[in-house]
C-alpha cells in the first residue's frame, strides 16, 4: 500500500460514518454492539455475518419484546455496518426480512396519535398562562405558539437560536441549522408570519428575547434562572421539561394531558392550514416534511368536512 493510500485509508472510517446523521450513526453503533455481543456468546462470527445468524438474534430479541422496534433497529444497524465495510449485507436476503415481517405482524398494535393542538384549546391556554406574567409562563406560551405557527417538531424549537432570530415588522425569519428533512445540513428558513392581536408568536418571541436576556448562540428556549435578582433564561429546554409545563398547561385548563403531546402542536397547526385552504405544496414546506404522503398523516378533517363527501350526493334521487 502506497502512503497516499494508507492515509486516504485513514480517513475512510471517519467518512463512512458521515453517511448517516449523528445520532442515527449513534444508534446503530449501540445496536451493532449488542448484535457482537451476543454473536461471541453464541461463537459465531459477527461480520461477515450469515443470514441464518441475523435471523436467529431476531428471534431471540423477539422474546419479550412489545414492538418490532428493537429487531428493526438490529436488522438496519447489522446492514449497515457490513455495507460500510464492503461485505454482503446478511439483511438483504429473504429469510431476514421474513422475520422481520414476522415480527411487525405479531408485534402489531394500534398507533395511539395525540389530538391535535386546536384553535380553541390554543386560545384556552394563552389565556391562562397570561393570567400569571412569569417568564416561565411566557416561554411556554411563546413555545406553544410558535411551535403551532410554524408546524414544528421539538427537535426544530429546541434548535432555534436567539442570535438566528431576523425579525421585521411583517414577520420573523428562524434558522434551522439542523432539520430532519435536511440532509445535506443547508439550514433551513422557516418564515412565521405577525398575527393581529395579543398571540401575535413574533411579539411573544420580542418579549421573551427582552426578558429572557439571552447571550450570544443561546437556545431561544432554555432554563429559567434568578441572575442577580430577576430571572433569564440560559442553557436549553429539555424535552422532559417542555413535556412537564406543557401537560401542567393543559390540566390547569381542564383538558386532558394524555390527549395532547408536544407533536400535537406540529399536527395542530398543519390542520388548521390545511383546512384554511393553504397548499399542500406550502404545508409541506413550512412543516419540513420530506413527502406529501407523511404530511397527510397529520392532518385531521373536521365533522363538516368529512359530511361534505356525503352530502355532495344528496341529489342523486333527483336524476
Amino acid at each position: 500500500m502506497t502512503p497516499e493510500m494508507r492515509e486516504l485509508d485513514n480517513k475512510l472510517p471517519g467518512t463512512l460514518l458521515q453517511s448517516r446523521a449523528p445520532r442515527t450513526v449513534t444508534k446503530y453503533l449501540a445496536a451493532f454492539e449488542k448484535w457482537k455481543c451476543w454473536a461471541r456468546r453464541q461463537d459465531v462470527t459477527p461480520a461477515p455475518a450469515r443470514p441464518w445468524h441475523v435471523s436467529l438474534y431476531l428471534v431471540q430479541l423477539m422474546q419479550g419484546a412489545s414492538t418490532a422496534s428493537p429487531m428493526i433497529a438490529a436488522s438496519s444497524a447489522i446492514s449497515w455496518y457490513h455495507q460500510t465495510q464492503g461485505l454482503p449485507d446478511p439483511c438483504a436476503g429473504g429469510q431476514v426480512r421474513n422475520v422481520l415481517q414476522a415480527a411487525k405482524r405479531q408485534l402489531a398494535r394500534p398507533k395511539q396519535r395525540k389530538a391535535p393542538l386546536s384553535k380553541e384549546v390554543l386560545l384556552k391556554l394563552a389565556k391562562d398562562l397570561r393570567k400569571n406574567d412569569t417568564l416561565q409562563n411566557l416561554q411556554l406560551l411563546t413555545l406553544i405558539t410558535v411551535g403551532f405557527a410554524g408546524i414544528l417538531r421539538w427537535d426544530d424549537l429546541s434548535h432555534i437560536h436567539a442570535d438566528e432570530v431576523e425579525i421585521n415588522s411583517q414577520h420573523m425569519a428562524v434558522f434551522l441549522e439542523v432539520r430532519k428533512n435536511d440532509q445535506l445540513r443547508q439550514g433551513n428558513w422557516v418564515l412565521i408570519s405577525r398575527w393581529k392581536g395579543w398571540l401575535c408568536p413574533v411579539s411573544l418571541v420580542e418579549e421573551l428575547l427582552r426578558r429572557g436576556e439571552h447571550e450570544g448562540h443561546q437556545p431561544l428556549f432554555g432554563k429559567v434562572r434568578r441572575e442577580r435578582g430577576h430571572q433569564v433564561i440560559r442553557g436549553r429546554l429539555s424535552y422532559s421539561r417542555a413535556r412537564e409545563l406543557a401537560r401542567q398547561a393543559l390540566c390547569n385548563v381542564n383538558e386532558r394531558p394524555e390527549d395532547y403531546g408536544l407533536h400535537s402542536l406540529r399536527s395542530g397547526g398543519a390542520t388548521v392550514a390545511a383546512a384554511a385552504g393553504i397548499p399542500d405544496r406550502l404545508i409541506q414546506r413550512q412543516g419540513g416534511w420530506r413527502s406529501e404522503s407523511a404530511m397527510r398523516m397529520y392532518f385531521q378533517e373536521s365533522v363538516p368536512a368529512l359530511l361534505a363527501v356525503s352530502e355532495a350526493m344528496d341529489t342523486l334521487d333527483s336524476l
